[in-house]
């Protein structure tokens, strides 16, 4: 006998059984939705409909969880917090922060799971719609006020909820104020800080955890990068790997595309390869998932010959990001031609593009200077794939004109764009017109650039060049004396080489590096035999 029709206890089962995983746990839940209807099983109790509420929640199916919560008659607090966690998983926070209120304002008290539900709606950094309303904060308050004693998920929760609203150290003190703390809470806490850009007060609580599991490590090896600290992060996975380590961790997938990435951030080359051969090794791979990862890396550390050996490895794992990466790393390098032969093939292999193919198509038209090519790809985004231009693909644009000196219509292109244009556009404006001595349009660009960010010397030193490259004494004067008022520095340049796996930074005019004293003395040298040569 088909269990829809056995007992309660099996239908129950069945239910609970539902996940992404199960093949046809759609249909079934469907079908069982159908059988409460038919079988008048919404009055029969609220165990089954709210079973079937957190299946429904579990598939990413909102809108079927709602239609069943508007059927039933009686709707507990379980089931009431089933339906919030339907909305939250799917991303309507709106919609999980009214069944919250409605719990209230129907006189129910939320318990903990109720509080840890409707707190992971309250999330999306500072910058959301929801979070500009800052509910987390209310929820808090009501906890506070009501005297309900948080456990430790909702504890875990409030600190993420602070975190992202770029408030760690309300973070903090929740998290110490915690009686117990699981690993989950910890690792919430070092993430908080790692996103914030705490690197030390991460790194700090990192060392004071008294178990790292992978996670921990991910994310504060996450942090260094995001805080734009690559080396250090390398570093850090080396200790995480390192055969002497005391808490030796075995890393995984995520750890991987994030330390490629910090590979790909500062180009170091001879550590890429060895993190290649640490997951060939280790079999991290055989899936191809890390294959745009290994790409991005090669192609950014300088070795797109590598970039392609990696591409080429596994035709049949090819998926459109492999494609994408590996038209950008070609693009990046000034091989046009090759790229929009890529382009081509990914589209004969049935692939769709997507904006960012679309974005490295578009680059590789602007190093090739093909104007033709580029305007057209550009003017067939919509109609041909469907892709609405961002800003980035004008911005493509705008530097694809004004490398071959078509500056007033790049300055039209910016004029007419749909949305306002950004330090970026105006940047690349400013440069082409620096390259071509076009002054007038330059002033333009470089009043645009100083009004959006009056504190970045970069346009005005832009103008100053010109002027000079023009004899515009007046001009140059000009510049030289507002800088001046304004005691505006340029940033200095920074230089990096990979020797021997160590990376080494060089700042232009600094002496911080500890071989200084040698170096100045070998380029002493080197100057010196180059004036005998010439001699």
């Amino acid at each position: 006998m088909h269990p829809l029709t056995t007992s309660s206890t099996a239908l129950l089962r069945l239910i609970k059984s539902l996940s992404p995983a199960v093949p046809g746990a759609r249909l079934t839940a469907s079908g069982i939705h159908c059988l409460f209807l038919k079988a008048g099983l919404l009055h029969a109790g609220a165990h089954l409909p709210t079973a079937l509420l957190s299946a429904y929640a579990s598939l990413g199916r909102p809108a079927h969880a709602r239609s069943l919560f508007d059927e039933m008659p009686e709707r507990g607090l379980v089931a009431r917090t089933a339906m919030a966690r339907a909305h939250a998983a799917s991303g309507q926070a709106d919609q999980a922060l009214a069944v919250f209120r409605g719990i209230l304002s129907d006189g129910f008290v939320p318990d903990n799971v109720a509080l840890a539900v409707v707190l992971t709606a309250c999330s999306g950094g500072a910058g959301s719609s929801t979070a500009k309303r800052n509910p987390g904060r209310m929820v808090h308050a009501f906890i506070v006020v009501s005297g309900i004693e948080p456990d430790m998920f909702v504890s875990t929760e409030l600190v993420r909820v602070y975190g992202e609203r770029g408030e760690p150290a309300v973070s903090r003190r929740l998290f110490d104020n915690m009686p117990a703390r699981s690993n989950i809470a910890w690792n919430a806490m070092v993430h908080q800080y790692a996103r914030n850009k705490d690197v030390e007060a991460a790194y700090h609580l990192f060392l004071a955890m008294p178990r790292r599991d992978v996670v921990s490590w991910n994310m504060v090896i996450a942090g260094y990068c995001l805080a734009g600290r690559c080396r250090e992060a390398l570093g850090l996975f080396r200790q995480m790997v390192s055969p002497s380590s005391s808490c030796r961790v075995r890393p995984n997938g995520p750890t991987m595309i994030t330390v490629l990435g910090a590979c790909a951030g500062i180009g170091c080359l001879e550590t890429g390869i060895w993190v290649h051969a640490y997951v060939d090794k280790n079999q991290m791979n055989d899936d191809g998932a890390l294959d745009r990862c290994l790409i991005d890396m090669y192609a950014k550390c300088g070795s797109i010959d590598k970039a392609l050996q990696v591409f080429e490895k596994a035709p049949g794992k090819r998926d459109m990001y492999s494609w994408t990466t590996v038209i950008c790393g070609l693009a990046m390098h000034g091989r046009a031609a090759d790229a929009l032969q890529m382009f081509n093939m990914m589209q004969d292999g049935g692939i769709c593009p997507d904006d960012v193919t679309l974005l490295g198509v578009l680059n590789a038209c602007a190093h090739g200077g093909l104007v033709d090519q580029g305007l057209g790809y550009f003017y067939s985004m919509q109609d041909k794939y469907g892709i609405t231009p961002k800003i980035e693909h004008y911005g493509c644009m705008v530097d694809l004109l004004g490398r071959v000196g078509w500056l007033p219509e790049a300055y039209m292109m910016i004029k007419t764009m749909p949305m306002k244009p950004n330090m970026v556009i105006w940047g690349a404006f400013l440069s082409a017109c620096k390259v071509h001595g076009i002054v007038e349009l330059g002033e333009i660009a470089a009043a645009e650039v100083t009004r959006l960010d009056p504190e970045d010397p970069w346009a005005r030193v832009m103008m100053s060049s010109m002027y000079a490259r023009a004899q515009d004494w007046s001009g140059l004067a000009r510049e030289r004396r507002e800088m001046n008022s304004l005691q505006m520095k340029k940033t200095p340049g920074c230089s990096s080489v990979e020797l021997g796996g160590e990376v080494h930074e060089f700042v232009a005019g600094g002496s911080q590096h500890p071989l200084h004293a040698e170096i100045c003395t070998v380029l002493e040298f080197v100057e010196a035999q180059s004036h005998t040569d010439t001699g």
